[in-house]
């Protein structure tokens, strides 16, 4: 019997949506008395998903959109750019520097960003939050095993902006890494 990886998770998530829905009706769950807005917390974890999704697709215009306007990224202490156009800019420079390019989700030469551990701590009232995770990114060339490239902290910083969170500092500071 071959089973459908797609057709499992989607079976899985209706599943836990129905039981969700079911729960709710009954008044089972503590989020039955609360908005239906997404709280802060998912918000940012959606942003930092978001972070690592865009960024591994090669898409570093709309990544540099999640910094804010003011927006900077360190690497190991040291303000590597400012500004989302700058952050996108600089990132691109760097890529394109690849003797292979990045090729995104698919194809010869990938990147994946990896989060563990993520602490995430709201100021609802001030509108920041700030977030620290571990993570890891694999490299990826096609015919080849993934490879665990450097792995550190993250340290994040947000705020709100037109309604949406941003990044308004993003610190990255590598524990190992192999690059040279």
């Amino acid at each position: 019997m071959t089973i459908d990886r797609r057709e499992l998770v989607g079976s899985l998530a209706a599943g836990a949506l129905l039981a969700g829905m079911a729960s709710t009706a009954k008044g089972e769950t503590a989020m039955s008395t609360a908005s239906t807005e997404v709280s802060a917390h998912e918000q940012i974890r959606n942003l930092l998903a978001e972070y690592s999704f865009l960024l591994d697709s090669a898409q570093y215009a709309k990544w540099g959109q999640l910094f804010g306007e003011k927006g900077v990224l360190e690497l190991n202490g040291e303000v590597w750019a400012t500004g989302s156009e700058g952050i996108a800019k600089k990132m691109s420079e760097v890529m394109n520097q690849t003797p292979r390019p990045v090729t995104g989700f698919t194809g010869d030469h990938m990147y994946r960003h990896i989060f563990t551990n993520t602490h995430i701590t709201v100021d609802e009232a001030a509108g920041t939050a700030k977030a620290d995770s571990y993570f890891f990114v694999l490299h990826v060339f096609h015919g080849s095993p993934p490879a665990i490239r450097g792995g550190g902290r993250y340290h994040d910083r947000f705020a709100r902006e037109g309604g949406a969170w941003r990044f308004t500092a993003k610190s990255m500071d590598f524990d190992w890494s192999d690059a040279g």
